[in-house]
């Protein structure tokens, strides 16, 4: 499920359940995800309202998929493993724009090139610890 509106596939819409001076707790509309992601600059959003901001980590290696949908284990907590569409290619930055449940920008381990894969793919991996959310202002 892509939470992202079709105008912006960058932005993750989400509701803010809880907000620390590290983290933000985010659950995602019409699915049972509750996802702690560590905080990139601030909001003035309550808790138990809707969020907007962008989702960023790391990769550990990408692995091409050929079936299976898109999801984040665990459901709730921090991301590990990841499952997704390639949206688009930043081939410059070395990371993608990848659907799985939310939009958020992986960048690749050194020695994997983003020019390796294209839109369209499914790819799967360990995330690193660290994925971030950072508020729209």
């Amino acid at each position: 499920m892509n939470t992202a509106s079709a105008n912006d596939l960058t932005t993750c819409h989400a509701r803010l359940e809880e907000a620390t001076s590290d983290s933000f707790v985010l659950s995602v509309p019409g699915t049972e995800y509750v996802l702690r992601l560590t905080a990139a600059g601030r909001t003035a959003t309550a808790p138990g309202k809707r969020i907007a901001g962008t989702v960023s980590g790391k990769a550990q290696k990408f692995h091409r998929a050929h079936a299976g949908g898109e999801f984040i284990e665990p459901v709730e907590g921090h991301p590990r493993i990841v499952q997704g569409r390639i949206r688009e290619v930043d081939a410059a930055g070395n990371r993608v724009l990848l659907s799985a449940v939310i939009p958020m920008w992986v960048s690749l381990m050194a020695g994997q090139s983003a020019r390796d894969f294209a839109a369209g793919d499914i790819v799967n991996f360990y995330m690193e610890s660290g994925v971030t959310f950072a508020p729209n202002a």
